[in-house]
């Protein structure tokens, strides 16, 4: 099974706020996100497997990224599909987001996860009102880094190291190194919306017009005013507008807020979506 390979990172401003941000890279030039929508919890469906063109044989499970009414954000990224018996890392993601109400306690839920069950190898990046970090997964193995403002990761480990059977041995480690000076150097949102839509390496920059393109580019900005999502379907770097939502979490739900959300998403997969009203 081939799946994808994604730049992910996450930054803390100077007034406040914070953001996660993912490009999405995939092995086909299109795709549909699902999405599951809750008053406490957002997450697009992560996928298990799927079926080169034919989107039918699609299967999702857990979040590739999300957010929570605490307002947690977490994101993942792929490293390779081993051990053979192990679990979607998209899981991960999504019970940091449902078992954690901040950073800390979404890695200890994670933690737990793999006390119980062996999880394919992954990059997770989380962020929080207080704090950003990482955790690399490695079936049963688990390490993390807390840092006070920015991380960036894509698809290979940095603590546990590249291994030759990590899906991207091509160019995971330069996109790791150009988001790296990129966010380093960022000082606000229009330096990360530069940052995916940039091609330091050409075709196969952040954002990739080769095998494993970009279909989605995703922005979490968590403020006093709620969580807002920048998404834009397709690369971040061609013309067209990213749509901003504001995310229906805790205060700002309601079954209408829920629908506008869905309806406002550039997804046709979005709706029939999958809510809850509490």
């Amino acid at each position: 099974m081939s799946r994808g390979v994604c730049t992910t990172g996450a930054f803390r401003l100077h007034d406040g706020s914070y953001l996660l941000f993912k490009n999405k890279d995939f092995g086909r030039p299109s795709f549909e996100d699902k999405l599951f929508v809750s008053r406490d919890c957002f997450g697009v469906c992560g996928t298990s497997s799927w079926a080169e063109a034919d989107s039918s044989g699609d299967e999702f499970s857990g979040f590739s990224i999300g957010a929570n009414s605490h307002g947690l954000f977490c994101a993942d990224s792929n490293v390779r599909e081993e051990p053979l018996e192990g679990r979607n890392y998209d899981e991960l993601t999504e019970i940091a987001l449902t078992e954690g109400t901040d950073v800390e306690s979404a890695i200890e839920a994670v933690q737990r996860a793999q006390e119980r069950d062996s999880y394919w190898c992954a990059n997770l990046v989380l962020a929080d009102p207080s704090c950003v970090a990482t955790i690399e997964i490695r079936g049963t193995d688990l390490h993390y880094s807390i840092a006070s403002d920015r991380v960036t990761r894509t698809n290979h480990h940095v603590h546990f190291g590249a291994e030759a059977t990590d899906h991207d041995r091509v160019t995971t480690e330069n996109r790791l190194a150009w988001s790296t000076e990129r966010l380093s150097a960022a000082a606000g949102l229009p330096d990360i919306l530069e940052l995916q839509q940039s091609h330091d390496g050409g075709a196969s920059g952040i954002c990739n017009h080769t095998a494993y393109q970009t279909v989605y580019s995703y922005i979490l900005i968590g403020s006093s005013d709620g969580t807002r999502l920048i998404v834009k379907q397709g690369h971040p770097c061609e013309e067209g507008t990213a749509a901003d939502l504001l995310l229906p979490l805790g205060t700002h739900w309601s079954p209408d807020a829920a629908a506008t959300f869905q309806n406002s998403f550039p997804s046709s997969q979005a709706s029939p979506i999958a809510t809850e009203d509490p």
